[in-house]
């Protein structure tokens, strides 16, 4: 029996399809994330047609712009919750904050009722309706409480409800209380709507400590590049990493390519606009494109980038694809000159999925990307804009 499961989310909805094939019967499964869902069976003539029937309803729904969670089979069935964690929480652009995190929904911690028994994702955030409280207050009653025992994964908010301000003092603090986590898996730093601050606004540190301090952590996901760094990072078990930016700089951009994630099967970076800080550019990118950095690597996510068109004439003689699953170039600036060199790809590698979602290709160039022999995501398409002085193409997140 195969089985792949995709999901879908946008600032209105966050749905799930799931598919299984076996022998001539197709399941289907669907809903809104975090419930169960409904399923339908459907009978095949033999199993050539369920196979092209399976094959077909695929495409339909990454045409829709579903994303496939996890990679099936390839990673087998520990940490079930994982298989999710990173597609779940991505988006395109329409920050809102996460309902839904590692197949868990996300706890708001308010006071020690909102403590639930079992494995739980908390939000330690701030809002308008908290200002009688501090971030501080609320972070400190939430370790004091029997919560972070049982907390499987953490999603840091809004810290300040004034100008931005530098997280140093909340690393060290959970740093500090790290003995009191025994489950943590995961966390995401900074999930922060665009209505309490711009991405290009958040204040981040070095985040290394985090790392060194959770021996366990398996995916860290990270909204904001003001000030981010990694220096001399190193994780045994991390899986899955993300940065999310407006413009990330070339050396952090070094800095993520320097360490030390021999598990690491999911890298995501955006890499934004210069207009923000984003000057990184393909050498700085060299040792993962080398495929020199993260062994395990399964998918490889440039995403949210000006510089579209270069990573995709860099990649398609890169060894790494040998490797890669998925590669996602989406949310970026991607136009016919970057289409071109893509159609170059062949099914000699070992490339399953590419996505593209978010992009300024031609009516023609998206009929000819769509041939590439493996499954293509090609949504939301863009047309330049021009002000007088030729055209301008735009990322989907820079301020």
């Amino acid at each position: 029996m195969a089985a792949r499961k995709f999901e879908y989310s946008d600032s209105k909805s966050h749905k799930f399809w799931h598919i299984e094939i076996s022998g001539n019967l197709i399941t289907t499964t669907y809903g809104r994330i975090g419930t169960d869902g409904q399923s339908k069976t459907k009978e095949l003539a033999d199993d050539a047609a369920a196979q092209k029937e399976y094959d077909k309803l695929i495409k339909q729904k990454t045409s829709k712009g579903y994303e496939e969670v996890g990679s099936g089979a390839d990673q087998g069935d520990s940490a079930d919750g994982l298989k999710s964690m990173m597609f779940s929480t991505t988006s395109d652009g329409n920050f809102e904050h996460l309902k839904t995190f590692i197949g868990h929904r996300v706890i708001d911690y308010k006071s020690e009722k909102s403590i639930k028994k079992g494995d739980q994702v908390y939000a330690i955030r701030m809002s308008w309706d908290d200002e009688d409280v501090s971030f501080d207050e609320l972070f400190s009653s939430y370790l004091q409480s029997d919560g972070p025992a049982n907390t499987v994964g953490l999603v840091i908010g809004n810290w300040s409800l004034e100008e931005p301000t530098n997280p140093v003092e909340i690393v060290n603090k959970l740093c500090a209380n790290k003995d009191k986590f025994g489950k943590l898996v995961a966390i995401f730093f900074g999930d922060i709507e665009m209505e309490e601050s711009e991405v290009s606004w958040i204040e981040q540190c070095s985040l290394t400590p985090i790392l060194d301090a959770f021996p366990n952590l398996e995916m860290l996901r990270v909204r904001g590049a003001n000030g981010l760094g990694f220096p001399k990072a190193k994780h045994k078990k991390l899986r899955a990493f993300a940065i999310e930016s407006g413009g990330m700089g070339s050396e952090l951009a070094k800095q993520v390519c320097q360490a030390d994630f021999p598990n690491l099967e999911h890298l995501e970076l955006w890499l934004g606009t210069p207009n923000y800080g984003g000057d990184c550019r393909p050498n700085d990118l060299q040792p993962i494109l080398a495929a020199k950095a993260f062994p395990k690597l399964k998918y490889l996510g440039l995403r949210n980038s000006e510089i579209a068109d270069d990573i995709a004439g860099v990649i398609v003689n890169s060894p790494l694809l040998k490797k890669l699953d998925t590669f996602d170039l989406s949310l970026g600036t991607l136009s016919d000159e970057g289409g071109n060199a893509l159609l170059s790809l062949t099914d000699s590698i070992n490339l399953k999925r590419l996505n593209l979602n978010h992009h300024f290709l031609s009516n023609d160039m998206v009929k000819k990307v769509k041939k590439l022999p493996f499954t293509i995501s090609v949504s939301d398409k863009q047309e330049p804009e021009d002000w007088g002085d030729g055209e301008f193409r735009f990322v989907a997140i820079s301020e």
